[in-house]
């Protein structure tokens, strides 16, 4: 039998995201995040990162979310473009983030120590500026679920390498729900 690890959804703020940006998980995007000094008669610019060539190029998807189990906790091995353009009309929609990379909570799992306080889960906010728009860095175990069996099912973006893997994680005795509110 697993563990379930209930984990309460918080809101997707500024002050969140920060403290993802500063634990090096995320790169948020935004205006004024990545100004450059272009002077009179300049156009500047300047990768925010690159991926590797072994990869493929990128590619845009939609995703469309509607099952319950956090069934799809994974990571990739490079950067992936979260744009939470969407309808705040369909289901809510929960994006859980470890609060770690992937060699230290595959080893928090072996060791059977894995909580809730390795985790953030964010209600997602459609169409924000301040917290829609983010890179999820390589290595992020994440995952999206929904818990409403009724409405129509979100959709969002994400942009990254056309041959990017889903490394699917393996969260051993453990299970991920989201508590009810």
């Amino acid at each position: 039998m697993k563990k379930i690890l209930s984990l309460q959804p918080i809101p997707m703020t500024a002050a969140v995201m920060t403290d993802l940006a500063q634990r090096n998980l995320i790169i948020r995007l935004g205006a004024r995040r990545h100004d450059l000094p272009a002077g009179p008669g300049q156009t500047l610019d300047r990768p925010i990162y690159r991926s590797a060539d072994r990869y493929g190029p990128h590619m845009l998807i939609s995703v469309t979310v509607n099952r319950v189990p956090f069934a799809d906790f994974a990571t990739h091995p490079d950067n992936e473009d979260f744009l939470l353009l969407g309808d705040p009309g369909t289901k809510p929609l929960y994006l859980v983030v470890a609060l770690m990379r992937r060699p230290e909570l595959a080893a928090k799992v072996a060791a059977g120590i894995v909580s809730p306080a390795d985790f953030v889960c964010l209600h997602v906010t459609w169409n924000d500026p301040e917290v829609s728009f983010f890179t999820m860095l390589a290595d992020v175990p994440h995952g999206e679920a929904i818990t409403a069996a009724e409405g129509r099912n979100p959709t969002f973006y994400v942009t990254e390498s056309r041959d990017l893997p889903n490394d699917l994680f393996d969260l051993g005795g453990y299970e991920l729900t989201v508590a009810a509110t």
